[in-house]
């Protein structure tokens, strides 16, 4: 089963566009649990992950992910910042890279040119740290760190805003 972990800000209208988007895949069966992890205390986002049926976690910015991790139900693992919306097909993308190369961990790369050679440059680095996109096995998310840069989707995640 596939979790999603999102980190939200507090911006009700950044998060409401992440969990539109992340609807259908809920009725398709193919996500199977959410955890909002809030970062700020808005007591809006806990009031989203109850009309949600989402798992509602305060932690901080930096254990955002762990800790949504920790508390998520499936064996993998996909993370988003509120805000995020993945472009249309990326469940096809993910459950593709789910079937091939579960192991492996995977991005959903941000749009836009600079947005890419951020994360490209990040994962080139030793000491990887998590990041919204990332699909990835439950236990590399608990680690907080990626041993080897993830496979890119060939899907892509906007920005809401």
């Amino acid at each position: 089963m596939l979790t999603a972990v999102i980190r939200s800000d507090g911006s009700q209208q950044a998060l409401a566009a992440t969990l539109a988007v992340l609807i259908p895949a809920v009725a398709e069966g193919f996500l199977g649990h959410a955890v909002l992890v809030d970062t700020v205390g808005a007591p809006e986002t806990e009031r989203a992950a109850d009309a949600t049926g989402a798992r509602y976690l305060r932690a901080s910015h930096e254990q955002a992910w762990r800790e949504g991790a920790a508390h998520a139900r499936g064996d993998r693992l996909v993370l988003f910042e509120s805000g995020d919306v993945p472009q249309a097909h990326w469940v096809q993308a993910v459950e593709r890279h789910l079937l091939v190369a579960a192991a492996k961990p995977a991005l959903i790369p941000l749009e836009g040119a600079f947005a890419s050679l951020r994360e490209r440059l990040m994962f080139s680095l030793p000491g990887r740290g998590l990041t919204a996109g990332l699909v990835m096995p439950k236990g590399v998310a608990l680690t907080g760190r990626l041993d080897r840069a993830p496979v890119r989707l060939p899907v892509l995640r906007e920005r809401a805003g």
